[in-house]
């Protein structure tokens, strides 16, 4: 059973371009990558190596507390440099000189009874391989599943990839999908929960019906939901309440509930790191928009530049484009194209003028109400932008609970004043913040 979302619009897909092809192999193959030191959730990782070292494919690079970056491609360490980050700014990042060889690192293969593999040894696997949440959160994913164990009852594999032009996921489903399901029978085993559940779009048939044939083949006991094709229904709680019906609190999370949500990619890097042994080195990325000449998805090393991803996939059609990367709706504005893809990096989309539309000049709210009722998270974006013009009183702020916008961009989409409410919506949350900070 669907449960129905609040919230939440009905966008245009424009899929078509790279949902039809396999993904590109062998991978793109660029002559230096970036690896930037702070890629995940947490704190900055230390290099392990120094200038002048060589290294291999799948060799420990950087490391802290939680977290391990493993080498990409094999060559030689250039060092350590700052490189532009896709997050904003710039940051560390160690730089490798690729030979092109992909020689492989010298390690302990995947265990021959991986299959019988104890939940905390599968943990410690995923952990030493480098995994992260590959939707965007960059969250590690030992520790996810760490606070998870004895806790959850349901295992959700969120495919529901909402945002325009993403295919990314759908193509794993398609190409890997025993791979996907088997990783997915993986982290149910972790954290000892009795149920698995695929939540994916109702207009991915080709991918429902591979893996509900997979899963009979296979034997693997996992519920195949199709959920409605409405955007941000890829986020954790929404994903959460039309699978079960149980609503997450807003300070909460999906395991306060019994539920635990991992990306498609996450938990095929997951029977990569436990069936094969393989580091998270590599992701699959969508290059498209209307700007590029052949939109397809790539299989490309962590750390290659956009600028090898764009010619890749054919060039672009003309100069005056926007680059995201990311989702049109929640990806980062990218002007130095030659920021590095993450391990969280899902597409690079390259947008031209007629796709962005005009930006149209900010009039006077005619109350209509609109932005409150597609706000998935039940909060009213107008009262806040009022607030703020009124004078940005903090304690007054705090009562609209702007710390639960998650910043899908619904209210500035629909919005028929055009005010860029998303953007009044990030000032507030960050004033209620700096108050609390100096309380």
């Amino acid at each position: 059973m669907v449960h129905s979302i609040f919230g939440g619009i009905h966008l245009e897909g424009r899929k078509e371009g790279s949902r039809r092809k396999p993904m590109s192999l062998p991978d793109v193959q660029p002559a230096q990558v970036a690896l930037p030191l702070c890629m995940h959730a947490g704190q900055q990782c230390q290099p392990l190596v120094k200038a002048g070292d060589t290294v291999a494919v799948g060799q420990p690079v950087a490391e802290s507390e939680d977290m391990i970056i493993h080498a990409s491609v094999s060559g030689n360490v250039v060092g350590v440099e700052e490189r532009p980050h896709p997050w904003g700014g710039t940051c560390p990042a160690l730089v490798i000189d690729n030979d092109e060889q992909d020689t492989p690192w010298q390690q302990d293969g995947p265990s021959e009874d991986w299959k019988q593999m104890s939940g905390p040894d599968i943990i410690e696997r995923v952990a030493a391989c480098g995994i992260v949440g590959m939707g965007g959160a960059a969250y590690p994913t030992a520790a996810k599943l760490r606070a998870a164990c004895g806790r959850v009852t349901t295992v959700i594999l969120n495919a529901a990839e909402s945002e325009p032009y993403i295919t990314a996921d759908h193509r794993l489903l398609l190409e890997r999908g025993e791979a996907v399901l088997t990783g997915l029978e993986l982290l149910r085993r972790a954290v000892d929960a009795k149920a698995c559940v695929v939540a994916i779009e109702g207009n991915k048939l080709n991918a429902i019906e591979g893996l509900e044939r997979t899963a009979r083949r296979k034997e693997i006991d996992c519920r195949v939901c199709a959920v409605p094709s409405r955007y941000p229904l890829g986020n954790e709680k929404q994903v959460v309440k039309a699978v079960t019906g149980r609503e997450v609190a807003s300070e909460g999370v999906a395991i306060d509930v019994g539920c635990v949500v991992f990306n498609v990619a996450t938990v095929y890097a997951v029977y990569q790191a436990v069936a094969e042994g393989r580091a998270l080195t590599h992701r699959v990325i969508t290059v498209g928009g209307g700007a590029v000449v052949r939109p397809r998805n790539l299989w490309v090393p962590v750390g290659t530049p956009v600028t090898d991803l764009i010619q890749a996939a054919g060039g672009l059609r003309e100069q005056k484009v926007r680059v995201l990367t990311g989702g049109p709706m929640t990806g980062a504005v990218q002007t130095d194209w030659s920021v590095p893809v993450l391990k969280s990096t899902n597409g690079v989309i390259c947008l031209l003028d007629w796709e962005l539309g005009q930006r149209k000049p900010e009039r006077d709210c005619i109350r209509c109400g609109r932005c409150v009722s597609v706000c998935p998270m039940h909060l009213m974006p107008i009262l806040v932008a009022k607030e703020l013009k009124l004078g940005a009183d903090p304690e007054e702020l705090a009562r609209f609970h702007t710390e639960d916008c998650m910043a899908c961009g619904c209210c500035s989409y629909i919005c028929p004043a055009h005010i860029p409410l998303v953007e009044r919506m990030a000032q507030a949350r960050n004033i209620v913040r700096q108050e609390e900070m100096e309380v």
